[in-house]
């Protein structure tokens, strides 16, 4: 009868030991992201930047220990300036977020995780296009339905330019989370900045590099 409690007893520990080894394992520490940026000029003349920096992803197990949902912690600050043209601006929408592609959807959506200040309330369209009425500062909640394989976007912050042609976005420890994904689930930031005059209409965006959570 001793013996098999010890048994039991060294059983019971391997077990708790493999938990707390396969926890610690899904825990990833904080990924410091490489900067990017972009220089490019308008037909019309207007020198347009654009860059990302500071960014930092950081994987965490996830809240409900589910098998196919996947949460991160995200960092990323943005910066759009246009200088040296000669024709009025008439629109421009600097937004910065993020891009999720689930392998393979296992029960049909995805959730996103955030919060939303201001502006827009509600669920965000989660097509590509983006319209000049988006108001206030996205810090994005999304759901919608992919199908398998499928990439959606995930604005989380946007300002039009100010009156001396710069808007700088920043989002600290924002929350993004992707349920019923089965397989890896990637994360891309971008920053993309639209702007218009009477001339012309040019769009631009920079993207991060992709990473797994």
């Amino acid at each position: 009868m001793a013996k098999s409690r010890s048994q039991l007893v060294s059983a019971l520990c391997l077990v708790f030991a493999s938990s707390v080894t396969a926890i610690a394992s899904a825990a990833a520490e904080p990924v410091d992201m490489a900067p990017k940026d972009m220089d490019e000029t308008t037909r019309d003349g207007w020198h347009v930047h654009i860059d990302t920096s500071n960014e930092v992803v950081n994987s965490i197990p996830n809240l409900a220990a589910a098998a196919n949902s996947r949460e991160a912690f995200v960092s990323l600050s943005g910066t759009a300036s246009v200088s040296a043209g000669s024709t009025a601006i008439t629109d421009s929408l600097f937004i910065m977020g993020y891009q999720l592609g689930c392998q393979s959807d296992v029960s049909g959506g995805l959730q996103f995780g955030g919060a939303a200040t201001g502006g827009a309330a509600g669920s965000i369209d989660s097509s590509p296009s983006i319209g000049g009425s988006m108001g206030g500062g996205l810090t994005g909640y999304i759901q919608t339905v992919v199908a398998p394989g499928a990439i959606v976007d995930l604005p989380m912050s946007n300002m039009a330019l100010s009156e001396k042609g710069k808007a700088m976005l920043d989002v600290t420890n924002l929350h993004i989370k992707a349920d019923a994904c089965g397989g890896d689930v990637t994360i891309r930031s971008y920053a993309y900045l639209r702007i218009s005059t009477d001339a012309a209409h040019s769009s631009y965006a920079v993207y991060g590099d992709p990473i797994k959570i």
